[in-house]
């Protein structure tokens, strides 16, 4: 399996921020410079695009669902945009105006999410579509639900092995609670083990965020700075899809979730959790039955054929 043909793309956002992607249009077979001028005279107002939103130092070619999708929703006539959030990766390079910085996963703050949303969705418009569809995997998934929560949009949505990431991180430093460790990295304490720092970056100990899964290829450390761990752990990623604290929010966008049978990372059993989300969404459809892992490994294809289906039963 390849990736469908597509090609680099570049935005900005509100704050200046160089967005870098990969745009595949169904329309056009190949790109070159005598046609490129003409992506906007082909995309008519009936196009449908997908954006996709990644999750942890994700980026927007690592996960190999996202080959497939490229190729499977082309396919059947449905525009595909993935994206590096300003988040990408642990560490990077990136473009503030002319001003090159280090941004990433590791440094960034998880709020500058949505003004890359909102940027991918302004350039997608300027392309001609109307036909707009947020789809999130992981922490993407709790970045496009606050997306939808604070803007007056109705974008139907794709959730993609969305976790309780309060309940990750809970797991992950326990006894230690989520509230006495943000109010320890306030005081500038890491007294639970002790961290190490450089001139540039106040970096933590690895062992202050991460996962640890219910098999040995889903325990993993995250290097992350202070700050940067600081808004994450105070983002909606930590409230809204959170069973324990269920916090009362209801959107009406149309929604899809797929939540894997061998999710690792899904600290409640599969119905249960189902359960929880659906309360938060009037307009709600899950796919339970692949077997597979958070990543989606294995049933890439099924699962793209199954979104595939989801969004022609859309009314957009």
């Amino acid at each position: 399996m390849r990736s469908n043909l597509g090609r680099l793309v570049s935005f900005r956002t509100a704050n200046d921020f160089e967005i870098i992607g990969m745009l595949y249009q169904s329309k056009l077979t190949s790109y070159t410079e005598d046609n490129i001028n003409e992506i906007a005279k082909k995309v008519g107002s009936e196009s449908i695009i997908v954006i996709h939103i990644h999750g942890n130092y994700g980026n927007f070619y690592q996960n190999k669902f996202l080959w497939y999708m490229s190729e499977i929703y082309l396919k059947e006539g449905i525009d595909f945009l993935t994206i590096n959030l300003s988040s990408h990766d642990g560490l990077a390079e990136g473009y503030y105006g002319k001003e090159l910085k280090y941004v990433g996963g590791g440094v960034a703050d998880y709020n500058d999410s949505q003004l890359d949303i909102n940027a991918a969705i302004d350039f997608v418009a300027g392309l001609g579509y109307c036909r707009i569809i947020l789809q999130g995997h992981s922490l993407g998934c709790d970045k496009i639900v606050d997306f939808a929560l604070n803007n007056n949009t109705k974008y139907p949505l794709i959730l993609l092995s969305p976790v309780d990431s309060y309940a990750v991180q809970s797991a992950w430093i326990s006894p230690e609670t989520i509230e006495d460790q943000i109010n320890r990295l306030k005081e500038g304490c890491q007294d639970k083990i002790l961290g190490w720092g450089s001139a540039d970056f106040d970096w933590l100990n690895c062992k202050e965020y991460g996962a640890e899964g219910d098999t040995n290829d889903w325990i993993y450390e995250i290097p992350i700075t202070r700050e940067a761990l600081i808004s994450i752990l105070q983002s909606s990623a930590f409230q809204n899809l959170n069973m324990e604290r269920k916090i009362s929010f209801m959107i009406d966008n149309p929604t899809l979730v797929y939540i894997g049978s061998r999710d690792s990372l899904q600290m409640h059993p599969q119905l249960k959790w189902n359960e929880f989300l659906k309360n938060s969404f009037t307009c709600y459809s899950s796919i339970l039955d692949l077997n597979a892992d958070h990543d989606v490994v294995g049933v890439e294809k099924e699962l793209s054929e199954r979104v595939v289906l989801w969004i022609k039963n859309l009314r957009l």
